[in-house]
């Protein structure tokens, strides 16, 4: 139960400093316990063909010693229309790693997937015991 409650706590927190706007997330981020992992850019390949789609997966995952609070992705289109390429899925995956997965049903242009996650440094575990 502790470490659920420390995984939603930590999620919170970093939600909230991503609705601060960017200067209180750098802030977080200077001090050293939180920042953004870029995950590789995936080709997310054209569509083959007879209604089927491109499709390809992607994944950010936090380095050791660290625990993922959030995260999220980004499908970049083509040379071709943008509403071609879809972002499918995006969730965590265990306590460390974010996964991605997307679509192209654009025939002749392909796209890219990339994911990040945010991670944060455990500094100090305070164990709340309830009565």
């Amino acid at each position: 139960m502790v470490k659920r409650a420390m995984k939603y706590g930590l999620a919170a927190a970093a939600t909230a400093a991503m609705l601060v706007g960017s200067g209180g997330f750098a802030a977080a981020a200077g001090t050293g316990t939180m920042h953004i992992v870029e995950g590789p850019k995936v080709p997310l390949p054209k569509a083959p063909g007879n209604g089927y789609a491109g499709d390809a997966a992607a994944s950010a995952k936090c380095p050791a010693g660290e625990v993922l609070t959030g995260g999220g992705a980004e499908v970049k289109a083509g040379n071709s229309y943008v509403a071609r390429y879809n972002l499918s899925a995006s969730r965590p995956i265990g306590n460390e790693t974010w996964w991605a997965y997307g679509t192209n049903t654009d025939p002749t242009d392909a796209g890219t997937i990339q994911a990040f996650a945010v991670c944060a440094k455990v500094t100090n575990l305070d164990v709340v015991h309830t009565p």
